[in-house]
């Protein structure tokens, strides 16, 4: 057992004991009180030695899980706080419309331009970037989209992200 699991033992020993002695001191002119205090004590020692002794077992049993780093451990470079800040982005994305609408596709709209220019194509040319990029791609970085309605209906998957920066990427440059 480790040592917390020792510790807790301990305690609950000493702890029943003492229960033990104020219910002998208390029902000391009854026998039967005696009796029943001490059945009571070692019973509920037993049973907490038990539930130790199991939850003991059951953690030796479970594979370790990995520690889930906080954003707090990572490094605090500029370049790093970016890609962290783009990562947040990106779940919030998915999360409400809202965000979105708000966190993401401000930095999508800056890249589709830069790409669709290398093309000879202006953003705002609706039928030539469509063309390009493809309707749901090009509805993600409309420049005349429009804020949702409902800022908390679902957010924009991952995978229609995913389709808009492998086009973008496939008209020139790196993502």
């Amino acid at each position: 057992m480790t040592r917390p699991l020792w510790a807790t033992f301990f305690t609950m020993a000493v702890l029943v004991a003492i229960a033990l002695g104020i219910a002998l001191w208390v029902g000391a002119p009854d026998p039967g009180a005696i009796e029943r205090a001490a059945a009571g004590a070692f019973g509920l020692l037993g049973l907490g030695a038990g539930s130790m002794a199991l939850s003991a077992a059951v953690e030796a049993g479970l594979p370790a899980r990995p520690r889930r780093r906080r954003l707090d451990d990572e490094p605090s470079d500029a370049a790093t706080e970016g890609l962290v800040a783009l990562e947040r982005s990106l779940r919030f994305g998915t999360w409400t419309a809202g965000d979105f609408y708000a966190k993401v596709r401000p930095r999508l709209v800056p890249l589709a331009k830069s790409r669709l220019a290398r093309k000879g194509v202006a953003l705002s040319d609706k039928e030539r970037a469509i063309e390009l990029l493809g309707i749901d791609a090009y509805a993600l970085v409309d420049p005349d989209g429009a804020p949702p309605a409902d800022r908390f209906e679902p957010g924009v998957p991952l995978e229609q992200v995913r389709r808009l920066l492998d086009k973008l990427e496939a008209l020139g440059g790196h993502r």
